[in-house]
Formats: C-alpha cells, structure tokens, sequence
C-alpha cells in the first residue's frame, strides 16, 4: 500500500476503516477476505491462516494510522469533520484514557495535519458515532456519557467531601471511588471537583485530600507487604484508607502482568463456545500413563550418570497426547491474551488479576510438563556435539533454553512431531554455541599455553561437523529413493561428482520424468522440514 497512488491509497484507508467497523473480536477472519475487503483484490496465492479478530482489530488500526500518515491530509481539507482527541472528550464527557481504550475495541483513527501544522491523531465524526452507537451498552457499562445534573453534582460533592476529610483519601482515589459508585467517569468526577473549587474557595474539598503516596512510600507498602504483613496494620500505619494500599498492591500485579510477553499458536477452536470444556475433554490424560512410566523405567541407559538417569523416568508423550498438550498450553496463553486486552486498569479487581495469573500458571504447568517428556532429547542431541573441553552439562544446559524457546514457537498445525522441530532447532543452536564455547575456553587459557596454539581461532572443522549432521538429519526425513536421487544428482559423497538426470534414471530403473518429480518431492520436503527449525 506504501506504493499506490494516493487516490487509490485513501480508499484503501476508507476501506481498512469500514472493516474495522465490522469486525466480531470473538470470530475469525482468512487473510485473503482481509487482503480483498482493503483492496478490491484476489491474491492468487495466501497462507491459509486465519486471523482472530481480536489481533485483527488491532492491527487493522496500526495500518489505518500508518497509512493515513503517508497521505499527509489537512484535517479542514477532509469531506467531513474530524475531531482531535480532545473534541472526543468533550463530546462525550470521557477522558483521554478512555478514548485510547475505545481504540483499542476497534475505533479507527487516522493521522491528520491539524490548523496548527502539528500533526496528530484524529477521528473522523461518522466514524466515532458509528463506534459509539455499535457500543453504547459496554461503553456505557464503564461510563456514563450523560450530563450531570444539579442532583448528580451534590452527590459527588458530598461524597468527596466526606472522603477528603474523614477516610484521608487522595484525590485520584476520591474521584475513582465516586466513579465507580455513580458510573461516571474519574474525568468527570475530577473536571466537576475542581469547578466547585474554583467558584467556592473558601469550601474547596480538594486541598483537603491526602497527598498522593510517593514512589518511595509505594515500595515501602509492596516490601511490608511480600513480608506478610497485613493491609489493615499498613493502612494504620500510613494513616491512610485501606482502599489506597490495595490499590497500590493491585497496582504492582498489574504492572507485572502486564510486563509478561505472550505468544500464542491461535486455533479455530478456541473461539466457539464452550471452547474451554472442549480443550478440556481433549487435554484430560488416559489412564495408562502409570503404566507408561514403569515401563520407561526399565529402559534407563546403563551408562548414564545418575544425575541424569531420572530424565528417562518420564515417559515420551504419544502424538496424540502431545498434541493435546499444546493445544491446551496456547489456549491459556490465548485466554491470558485476551483477558489482559479487555482488562480496564482503572476497574481492575483482584479476581480479575487473579484469573490471568491462573491462565499463566496453568500454562507454565503444561510448558514445563512438555519440556520434562524431552528432556532426553537434549541429552541426545548434546551427546552428538560434545567436544574436548566442554562439559556435558554445559551442552545440555544450553540445549535446555533452545527447548523452552521451541515450546513456545512449535505449531502443531503443520503436521510433525515436536522432537522433530526440536531436534533441528538443537542442532542449529548447538552449531552456533559450541564454536563459542571452544573460542570461549581458548581465550581463558594460560599466555603460555596460548603460545603452543597454532591458531587459537575456531577453525571451521566444527562448522562443516555441525552442517553434515544437519545435512544428515534432513536427509533423515526422506525415504530410501527420494534420498538415492538427491545424492546421485547432486553429487554427494561420490567421486566421480554429480551424475545428470539420464544417469540416475538409468541407474534407478526410472523415466527421466519420474527422477525430476522424485527430486522436486524431495526438496520440498526438506524445505519444509528446514522452515519448521
């Protein structure tokens, strides 16, 4: 879209902003709908992959503000009105927080050149009505967009007041207490407050609240606190509301939470109803896995060390059972993913803070539970590249961050096993580490010793043994002609180099046809089996 004429790229922009409109967060959309909604055309070849629509609203409203900055529009210029964020506020008595959480349910905005030459985000009217309208009931859940009358206002003044002097409540507790009592939001209460003092400074209500806590009264309440001791003694003790330190506790889990960084493999499932008790009949585990693990129990290698003879304990998880896992371990992620998205932070409340630490700690569960079935497969593959000067422990401990970073990025929708994907991505990191590792304990050696090294540089002998293995482990994927063919063709491992096409259908008893059809099977498949590491 960076490339099209600006004509046609402010239509696409209208385009991206009528289907934003029309996106269903619990639904999920195929890329090549979303390619032809924006652009009036049929790309001949797409990835099948479907979009959440959840994802989709956000990323339809980055392209909409990426684009509509190229196009460098004057907000006069435009057909229609165009609001600022502050238009936004007054219109509808919310708050600039809110406005950027209605963005984030799906309200397009756009980049403008407003009267003043900056530019900045603006909202074109239609659209904000229209969001408004197709949201009234969740909007007006959190806030109510109506004008406060005289009743209204007594209310909150005598509630302020009441805070102010007598709980020793800070400002913004006061107005997000009265908020969420009277539904109105903190904006309001706040912009009300402030009115009344101005025109009765005698009786302000603000100067008597409690100052706000600093950052160093804050972590003075989250130590006190991870030590045990309670929010009524810290509340006596800083002379202040309990209300105040369970919000600042609530605070700090939030701000953590949102800190963690979630990747999740989406699933069509996952967004029908009753989805949750579905993944959960599937994940549920047989009853011989008891049985499994005793007849693991017998196949311990007698040359292990004991220190890792309790790794072969754990059974090797069957395909199904395997699938079953990862289905569950990205369903938490994406239930954590989209609890956290419709979170309000001002309305956050323990259970709620409480239901996503689950989904983390569920998901944590099943990853380490993954990561237990394959840890003998880093013991294998770290066995093939040990080297002397390196310890074993050392390999396997490097392999074991590969193996937690592959739970995370396996897809089990392509179609192989994940001791597959796993193998091929330990072979490429071991590739990596272990010339570092050898260059690593070159450096720390003794001057004296250093002068007895011809070349204290890591030669590329270990690079060209870690691409034969991973050469080797490629070709593992194919069966016994497509194997015949590509080493034939390609002259691998034969003295007399690379033999034509006629050749190895001549050798094979095959049509020259026959050998390029195999040949191309077979590349595919190796690319395939590359991509998946």
């Amino acid at each position: 879209m960076a490339f099209t004429p600006q004509a046609a790229r402010s239509a696409q922009v209208s385009a991206a902003e009528k289907l934003l409109h029309e996106i269903d967060p619990g639904k999920a959309y195929p890329l090549d709908f979303v390619i032809y909604r924006i652009t009036a055309y049929h790309p001949k070849a797409v990835a099948a992959d479907l979009l959440t629509g959840l994802a989709l609203q956000h990323d339809l409203g980055l392209l909409i503000e990426s684009v509509s900055r190229s196009l460098k529009m004057a907000a006069a210029d435009h057909r229609e009105p165009v609001l600022s964020i502050d238009d936004v506020g007054e219109r509808f008595n919310v708050s600039s927080k809110t406005i950027q959480r209605w963005r984030r349910k799906g309200l397009p905005a756009r980049q403008f050149v407003f009267p003043d030459g900056k530019r900045r985000v603006g909202f074109l009217l239609s659209s904000v009505e229209r969001f408004f309208f197709s949201h009234r009931e969740q909007l007006t859940a959190g806030a109510n967009c109506s004008a406060i009358d005289q009743a209204e206002c007594d209310a909150i003044l005598r509630h302020a007041r009441r805070l102010a002097s007598r709980s020793r409540c800070s400002a913004t507790e006061i107005v997000s207490r009265i908020g969420r009592r009277l539904n109105r939001s903190p904006a309001a209460i706040l912009h009300t407050l402030r009115k009344y003092d101005q025109e009765h400074p005698a009786a302000a209500i603000l100067p008597l609240a409690a100052p706000e806590l600093s950052g160093a009264e804050r972590n003075r309440i989250l130590r006190k606190r991870r030590r045990g001791v309670t929010m009524a003694a810290l509340a006596r003790r800083l002379r202040r509301p309990r209300s105040a330190i369970y919000r600042v506790i609530l605070d700090d889990r939030l701000a953590r939470l949102n800190r963690r960084r979630i990747r999740f493999i989406d699933d069509p499932l996952y967004h029908q109803d009753r989805a949750a008790e579905a993944v959960a009949a599937i994940a549920a585990p047989s009853d011989d896995l008891l049985a499994q693990r005793r007849a693991h129990d017998a196949r311990v290698p007698r040359d292990l060390p004991p220190y890792l003879a309790d790794l072969y304990r754990t059974p090797l998880l069957s395909p199904g059972r395997e699938r079953a896992l990862f289905l569950e371990l990205n369903f938490h992620k994406f239930q954590f993913a989209s609890a956290r998205r419709r979170l309000d932070p001002r309305h956050a409340r323990a259970r709620d803070l409480t239901l996503l630490e689950q989904h983390l700690a569920a998901a944590t569960e099943i990853k380490n539970a993954i990561v237990a079935a394959n840890l003998r497969l880093v013991v294998s593959v770290a066995r093939q590249h040990l080297r002397p000067g390196l310890a074993l422990m050392e390999l396997i401990s490097d392999g074991n961050l590969t193996l937690l970073r592959t739970v995370d990025s396996f897809d089990l929708h392509r179609g192989y096993r994940f001791s597959t994907y796993a193998t091929l991505a330990l072979m490429k990191g071991f590739a990596r580490s272990v010339p570092q590792m050898l260059a690593g304990r070159h450096a720390a050696s003794e001057p004296a010793l250093l002068a007895a090294i011809p070349d204290p540089r890591p030669s590329g002998a270990d690079q060209r043994l870690a691409d034969r293995e991973h050469v080797g482990h490629l070709l593992s994927q194919l069966d016994d002609r497509e194997r015949r063919v590509l080493l034939a063709h390609y002259g691998v491992g034969a003295q007399s180099g690379a033999a034509t096409y006629d050749q190895v259908a001549q050798s094979l008893g095959l049509s020259r046809q026959r050998v390029r059809q195999i040949e191309r099977t077979a590349i595919a498949k190796l690319r395939l089996a590359e991509s998946g590491a």
